[in-house]
């Protein structure tokens, strides 16, 4: 009797537990709710769905995305994709309020958390967008679970196993952030101090390989992937290309060009007087010109090795790269949603005919989205974090693991910045996917407090 009753008590916590995360799912879908339709992103909305229909790797970008949209929708609704992506979202959550909290109240907090950052942060915003963008704090939040969480059952390390392989392969900075995150705390060994500091928190060695392990894997299952479609055994497509652009927005090729165009053929050098700032999407860039992405690749990475090869181009580079950095940490504004282009009107038509009428009576078609509001709140709570993180570790204010989720998630948005802003650019939309982790260890250690507080309460007689 008292074994069937507790299994009913387990079942019911059980219950409660998915009826929090189903809950912090619709949450998270709130702006493509609002918006009477997921949302989509310029021309690359429509060219990830060109490559998974046409089932070839594209030029710039991997393919895995497009697949997971052209699967999850089953070719009939991309309202499977937002929702698919809110679930996964909201089970990570979920594991970091389940598995860093002692106690009961890890519902409530997961909860109060997912509400906040849905509305007054971009979290639902990349949620309903129809863009690799969730993947990136996905694959943070897996890969923090995968070193910090003590213990994890079976089944979670399954979802995290797939998500941290499936999450890194999904864009191309993805694995250099992971990576990044990964060789740092691995680099912390080479020092006594810190690998005592490792002890007292927890970290184990054998954690850190495994995401090691997993991030090649990725790369491999990347690779595959581009493989299998044409695209060759490559983990990421068109990254010297990107690096080019970069670097012609750093003023840096400019002055190269100037000095090496006499003694080198390139065939850039006929338009250095006319390259475009905006070198990678600029219908009148040298790219499409020369060969294209593909065509012109093969120049640009004789280029790029030669700058990156110089010292006085390097110091350059390097300097410029700072600057890059400092500005895309501060530059995280969401809601890049803007009124359809002709490609992706043309994509929504020719692959979701049923949707289309949806997709063009939604408020981001009519220019009805306003985002001015999540954007004032983002950087009043982004200060208001760093002021309280700042005075925390100056006070010894937490305890050395919430202290270290904390250095966790600040340097993967400073890694962040300097992969995004230093070999792409600076754009708003890098530092906004991953900005609205921030808060998370503000209510992760109020929930402890608030537990602390109520069992140290005298009982009444």
């Amino acid at each position: 009797m008292k074994r069937v009753l507790y299994s009913k008590f387990l079942m019911g916590d059980q219950l409660k537990d998915i009826g929090a995360i189903f809950l912090a799912a619709i949450m998270l879908c709130f702006w493509s709710i609002y918006n009477g339709y997921p949302l989509f992103f310029s021309s690359d909305t429509a060219m990830y769905l060109e490559a998974a229909f046409a089932k070839h790797v594209g030029p710039d970008r991997p393919i895995l995305y497009g697949l997971f949209m052209y699967y999850i929708s089953g070719q009939y609704s991309l309202w499977f994709v937002v929702i698919v992506q809110s679930l996964i979202l909201s089970y990570s959550f979920y594991c970091w309020f389940r598995y860093f909290l002692p106690g009961e109240n890890y519902l409530l907090f997961f909860l109060l958390y997912s509400a906040f950052v849905s509305i007054f942060m971009g979290a639902s915003f990349n949620v309903s967008w129809l863009m690799p963008d969730v993947f990136t704090p996905l694959s943070v939040l897996s890969i923090g679970l995968i070193i910090f969480a003590p213990r994890l059952p079976r089944h979670v390390w399954v979802f995290l196993i797939g998500l941290s392989i499936l999450g890194i392969a999904m864009h191309n900075s993805h694995l250099f952030v992971c990576l990044g995150l990964t060789l740092l705390l691995l680099a912390g060994y080479a020092f006594k101090s810190v690998r005592e500091i490792y002890n007292l928190v927890g970290i184990k060695f054998s954690r850190i390989a495994i995401v090691i392990g997993l991030i090649i894997t990725s790369a491999f299952f990347a690779a595959s992937i581009s493989y299998q479609y044409g695209g060759g055994f490559k983990s990421s497509r068109g990254g010297t290309v990107f690096l080019m652009g970069s670097l012609v927005e750093m003023g840096v090729v400019d002055i190269y060009l100037g000095e090496n165009c006499s003694q080198k053929d390139y065939r850039i050098c006929e338009y250095r007087d006319t390259i475009p700032n905006n070198f990678l999407w600029a219908s009148n860039s040298p790219i499409y010109q020369t060969g294209g992405w593909a065509g012109s690749e093969a120049e640009y990475s004789a280029i790029v090795n030669d700058i990156l090869t110089t010292p006085k181009y390097l110091k350059l580079v390097v300097w410029k790269s700072i600057l890059r950095t400092i500005s895309q940490f501060m530059h995280f504004d969401t809601g890049e949603a803007t009124k359809a282009t002709p490609r992706i009107d043309q994509g929504f038509r020719r692959f979701y005919p049923n949707e289309y009428d949806n997709y063009y009576k939604a408020r981001q078609n009519q220019g009805e989205l306003n985002f001015k509001l999540v954007n004032h709140t983002q950087v009043v709570i982004f200060l208001s974090c760093i002021l309280l993180y700042a005075l925390i570790y100056y006070k010894n204010g937490m305890s050395l693991k919430f202290r270290f989720l904390i250095l966790f998630l600040l340097i993967a948005l400073l890694i962040n910045a300097w992969v995004c802003g230093t070999f792409s650019g600076v754009y708003f939309r890098y530092q906004a996917r991953l900005l609205w982790l921030i808060p998370m260890p503000v209510f992760l250690f109020l929930a402890t407090k608030i537990r602390i507080r109520s069992t140290e309460q005298p009982k009444q007689t």
